[in-house]
């Protein structure tokens, strides 16, 4: 939303998300976007195919959406 951008909130909520990850010695982290994808990897998501997510999520997965598939690896983002 136009009157939160650059607020820092998205920058927080990520290293909390990061963090809570890392404690439950998840290794990585992956999101979908059909708008943000620029953000996610400019903070060290790559795009990934659908195939790259767990088996439950990829399940679900929406064709009709297009949303792009970004993911993390928190091993060597410490």
């Amino acid at each position: 939303m136009p009157d939160f951008r650059r607020s820092g909130y998205g920058e927080q909520l990520l290293s909390h998300i990061e963090a809570r990850a890392r404690k439950l010695k998840l290794t990585r982290l992956f999101v979908l976007t059909t708008r943000t994808a620029h953000w996610f990897i400019e903070r060290g998501f790559a795009e990934s195919g659908v195939d790259a997510l767990p088996a439950a999520r990829r399940e679900l997965y929406n064709l009709q959406r297009r949303s792009k598939v970004l993911v993390k690896s928190l091993q060597n983002s410490m």
